[in-house]
């Protein structure tokens, strides 16, 4: 099975989701038929086949602080952040020296707006392994969600730095560098993301903000139809189309990629509105 990323900004799936799955449930010696292992089967069976490991009077801490992360990401993806801490918080009894068993509980800190406790997380996993790039992510993306864009850019670099090869630390720094108002910073790191990801739609449509805040619309323009040349139905760039359409022409020109992105996705333009297009 694959696990539904939450609804909450940044929890795994926008960090680590896919890296993390890959990572914890990878057959494993004679627990290979475990859907806990295995990733096999519903949730429910994920869950139930990690609940039936751990009763298993198993010695394994490997094994152990795998089956206590699985079932977190297995709680996360229903939503239920309570638990998926409290299983977190059992991994950390079992062996207190695993780095990403304390990255897991601070994004799942971050989701409940428990930042110190997030910070606090974060500040030890770098202790234990400073050379992990996500970490210093995710930190930066909680003191960014704490209004403190000046630590939060600090994190992002030291990602860039550790990671440069990635693009999830040029698109989070060009989205601080979009609500600190320095576009032509932003439009770099965008630029950085489509080099890195030349077939990713997003890349496109996040510059094609850019672009739009800048007032260049032909450049805005030809990153939206270059996104949606990528992805046909992305509706930031069909409401990115539409409205660089209705600026360039008439304002009912860009009426036809309004309509379908919020047909598409309902919420589009509040959350086109987050970032600062009027």
């Amino acid at each position: 099975m694959r696990f539904r990323a939450p609804h909450h900004a940044s929890f795994y799936a926008a960090l680590t989701g896919a890296l993390l799955f890959a990572a914890l449930v990878s057959p494993a010696r004679a627990e290979e038929t475990n859907p806990c292992f295995t990733g096999d089967g519903t949730i429910k069976e994920v869950l139930d086949g990690c609940a039936a490991f751990l009763a298993s009077g198993s010695t394994d801490n490997e094994q152990l602080i795998r089956a206590h992360s699985v079932r977190a990401m297995a709680l996360a993806a229903i939503g239920n952040i309570d638990a998926t801490i409290a299983e977190l918080d059992e991994a950390v009894k079992i062996d207190a020296t695993k780095p990403n068993s304390y990255f897991m509980r601070a994004a799942a800190y971050q989701a409940k707006k428990d930042y110190d406790k997030a910070i606090a997380d974060l500040d030890e996993a770098i202790r234990l392994n400073g050379k992990f790039g996500d970490y210093f992510l995710l930190r930066g993306l909680v003191y960014k969600d704490m209004g403190d864009l000046d630590r939060a850019l600090v994190e992002f670099n030291e990602k860039i730095k550790l990671d440069p090869d990635a693009a999830s630390g040029y698109s989070k720094r060009g989205d601080l560098y979009r609500e600190r108002k320095d576009y032509d910073l932003s439009v770099a790191d965008f630029g950085q993301v489509i080099k890195i990801e030349p077939e990713g739609p997003k890349g496109y449509t996040d510059r094609g903000w850019v672009y739009v805040l800048k007032q260049d619309l032909d450049k805005a323009e030809a990153d939206f139809d270059k996104a949606l040349k990528l992805h046909q139905n992305d509706p930031s760039a069909l409401v990115g189309r539409g409205v660089v359409k209705s600026r360039k022409g008439k304002p009912t020109d860009g009426s036809a990629d309004l309509a379908l992105a919020k047909q598409l996705e309902p919420g589009i333009l509040d959350e086109i509105k987050k970032l600062g297009v009027e």
